[in-house]
């Protein structure tokens, strides 16, 4: 439970520890610009934890991939996490983007850019968490 005090209090300050409130939703805009080939893809998985539960995800081809037990390799200095990216510049003529990961922690967060552009981030926080970025 300490541990998991420890996660809030870290995401409190990257919130610039404002307690969170429902802000209007925004209008509605054209979806993203789909995925074709040249674009510069990167999935980024963060967990509290190095070794992890399995991850999936599609691959430069378009392929689906997955990985029984994930490591994560890079912590993340003074935050108590670890976090690894995986980058390839797409090959396929329309890319899918779906990446998951299952934390054998309490913290499972995915990000998912386009040529450098945020596309997805998804957080989730409890014992098991299983995060999926589905942009």
């Amino acid at each position: 439970m300490t541990h998991l005090i420890r996660i809030l209090f870290l995401l409190s300050l990257f919130t610039g520890g404002a307690p969170a409130v429902a802000a209007p939703a925004p209008p509605a805009s054209a979806p993203p610009a789909p995925v074709h080939q040249g674009d510069r893809i990167a999935i980024t998985f963060v967990s509290d934890v190095r070794d992890n539960g399995p991850t999936s995800w599609f691959d430069s081809l378009d392929r689906p991939r997955t990985q029984d037990r994930t490591v994560l390799v890079q912590p993340v200095t003074g935050a108590g996490l670890w976090t690894s990216t995986l980058v390839y510049t797409s090959r396929a003529p329309r890319q899918r983007l779906t990446a998951t990961l299952v934390s054998r922690g309490g913290f499972a967060r995915c990000v998912v850019t386009v040529n450098d552009a945020v596309r997805d981030v998804r957080t989730v926080v409890r014992r098991g968490a299983r995060v999926t970025c589905a942009p």
